[in-house]
Order: structure tokens, then sequence, then C-alpha cells
């Protein structure tokens, strides 16, 4: 369970530092250019709501992997 939740924890980080590359305009164009040619639609304005909502997604996730490591201390 300690493994699972650390790498909970590095998802975590990586959706922190994407929601920071996602404030950059030439960052979201980059990822637009790059889905459509995977032909998936995706818009500007998706990516900035993305952006706003990661961070917080990340916190959840922290806490989730707080909770697995306690469940995990009480199994020992």
């Amino acid at each position: 369970m300690r493994d699972g939740a650390d790498q909970m924890d590095r998802g975590a980080e990586q959706m922190r530092n994407e929601a920071v590359k996602l404030r950059d305009p030439a960052y979201r164009a980059q990822v637009i250019a790059d889905n459509r040619a995977r032909g998936n639609d995706v818009t500007d304005a998706e990516l900035v709501a993305l952006s706003h909502r990661l961070p917080g997604q990340a916190a959840d996730m922290v806490r989730q992997a707080e909770r697995m490591r306690e469940q995990a201390a009480r199994d020992l």
C-alpha cells in the first residue's frame, strides 16, 4: 500500500506541474496541435479550465495517499 501511496504522490506532483505548464499559451497551443494530429478536439478554454482543476485534484490525490499510508500502518 505504501508503494501505491508513493505513486499517487508522484502522480499528484505531475498534475501540479502540468497545471503550471498549461498556464502558458504557447504550451496550450502545442497541446491543441498534438491532440488535433491524433484526431482529438481540445480547446484553449478547456485547457485553461483544466489548469485550474488539476491542483485541487492533485491535493485530493495526496490526501488519499495519506489515508492509504495510515491504513497500511494500522494493518501492521
